[in-house]
């Protein structure tokens, strides 16, 4: 086959079709779940005992400079939220291969496609499930008939929905994330936040850059971002177990049921409520308002720092 090297700007829409409904199911009822991604994720909690994730499809836009090889084969997308430099994107004949694979499933836990992954790096360890964005360089290998990328592009993040049991402990985008190395200039164009709802299990979320909601999660619950905001629904249920929330740069929103009993540690620019609290004590330091506020009983504790920004408690 004649190979051909040419270089070429142009602006390039890569999509994922709606007609496909990606899925995959994990048995995990115990132990942890540690996500480090940096794909946009809606989480919600069941009385289950597999993780579901699905993928909600997407379009990315690049605009770059790049060389191509193989005329006569067709790009395939790559929709992976976490490439490394030098960005290789792999072609085939997608005609061909998708009426040879119809009717067929892939077999088995471990694949060389990342598709078949839902594009996640998913690793299972006794007691513990680890779901990573994939990289194409873990593999190490090459391909001829590969398209690389130079310069600056942009991009959306991937979108996923996960159902996952009430009896796991969630790790989300933790700490310990292997750190990719890339001159690669990513900005995400997708500005809404992290979600998680109704889970009655245990859960850290860590985040940059990226806004969290949370709705009806009864905790105990530590969540920080940094240039995010932190938004906090109590809507079926009251809060019972400790909430430590943190946003640098960003505001806290929590609505909170009148029959809450909870005892608030807050610190913020402002501090500001249509919520009749028992006011503890209340400090300025340097531009920043603090105050221990206590609501009926007090029973339940919540730390909200929002450095910065403004923490807002709202009626239910």
């Amino acid at each position: 086959m004649k190979k051909i090297i040419a270089i070429v700007t142009l602006l390039l829409i890569v999509g994922v079709g709606n007609s496909q409904n990606n899925e995959k199911r994990i048995k995990f009822n115990t132990g942890t779940l540690k996500i480090c991604s940096s794909a946009n994720m809606k989480i919600s909690g069941y009385d289950g005992d597999e993780v579901i994730i699905k993928s909600v499809n997407n379009t990315t836009r690049f605009t770059t400079d790049f060389k191509f090889s193989d005329k006569n084969s067709k790009l395939r997308t790559a929709t992976d939220s976490s490439l490394t430099s030098p960005l290789r994107v792999f072609f085939t004949n997608s005609d061909k291969k998708r009426e040879l694979e119809k009717g067929l499933k892939p077999l088995g836990n471990k694949s060389t496609n990342p598709a078949d992954n839902l594009y996640l790096d998913i690793t299972e360890n006794p007691g513990e499930l680890i779901l990573r964005d994939y990289s194409y360089a873990k593999s190490g290998k090459s391909n001829q008939n590969a398209l690389t990328l130079k310069g600056s592009f942009y991009r959306i993040v991937n979108k996923y929905e996960l159902l996952i049991p009430n009896s796991i402990k969630l790790l989300w985008n933790i700490e310990d994330c292997a750190k990719k190395n890339s001159n690669t200039f990513f900005v995400a164009s997708d500005s809404k936040p992290w979600k998680l709802e109704n889970f009655k299990g245990e859960a850290e979320i860590s985040a940059s850059y990226n806004s969290i909601s949370i709705t009806d999660v009864s905790g105990p619950v530590v969540a920080n971002t940094i240039g995010g905001n932190i938004t906090v629904v109590f809507d079926d249920i009251t809060p019972t177990n400790l909430y430590s929330l943190i946003s640098n740069d960003g505001y806290i929103d929590v609505t909170i049921p009148k029959n809450a009993s909870i005892k608030v540690d807050a610190v913020g620019n402002r501090i500001l409520s249509d919520i009749d609290f028992k006011v503890l004590s209340e400090t300025i330091s340097d531009g920043t308002k603090g105050m221990d506020l206590e609501l009926n009983s007090g029973k339940t504790k919540m730390k909200l720092s929002a450095g910065s920004g403004s923490v807002y408690l709202r009626k239910g």
